[in-house]
């Protein structure tokens, strides 16, 4: 196992069971064995680590779909999943304020997500005031929406979820997924 994943590893058994502003870098590297160096090599901070986490599984999983294995609702469904099983994590990483928090990171990453599908696929140099307005609000919404999920105790089913999220996605990027 890389080192990476294994701090990660580490970092999600704790935030597992404690807030994340109690959790330390020294408290993450006792849990795995791991030396500070080898952190500070992959991760500038615990911020970074925490969104990494997210990042890392939902990558392979674009990855998926970039390959044609697995539909964009599909992945939607996946990703539902994976927070919900590890609710406890990101209800913990969901308290977490201001630019390093979590909801910013998703946030940019989902932009930047959309925003290269639509790139891509349009051959265009940079989005259309639409095409960027419009990405704004939905990745916004979707974040705010998500993060709602988690903290009202995730009544929706995953697959619900999925599909309602999907129906959501402005038909300028649906259409390129």
């Amino acid at each position: 196992m890389n080192a990476r994943k294994i701090i990660s590893d580490s970092m999600f058994g704790l935030l597992k069971t404690k807030s994340f502003e109690k959790i330390t870098v020294q408290m993450i590297l006792d849990n795995c064995n791991v030396s500070r160096a080898t952190f500070y090599k992959y991760f500038k901070d615990k911020y970074e680590l925490m969104n990494w986490c997210y990042q890392s599984y939902v990558d392979t999983l674009l990855l998926n779909v970039h390959e044609g294995k697995d539909t964009w609702k599909e992945t939607l469904y996946l990703i539902f999943q994976f927070l919900n099983d590890n609710h406890e994590y990101f209800e913990k990483a969901s308290k977490v304020e201001g630019k390093n928090s979590f909801w910013d990171f998703l946030y940019t990453y989902s932009y930047n997500f959309y925003r290269g599908i639509y790139i891509k696929n349009t051959q265009e140099k940079s989005l259309s005031t639409e095409a960027r307005i419009t990405l704004e609000f939905n990745c916004m919404g979707s974040v705010y929406t998500v993060k709602q999920w988690l903290e009202n105790g995730r009544n929706e089913s995953v697959s619900e979820m999925a599909e309602l999220t999907f129906q959501l996605i402005p038909v300028i990027y649906r259409k390129y997924l």
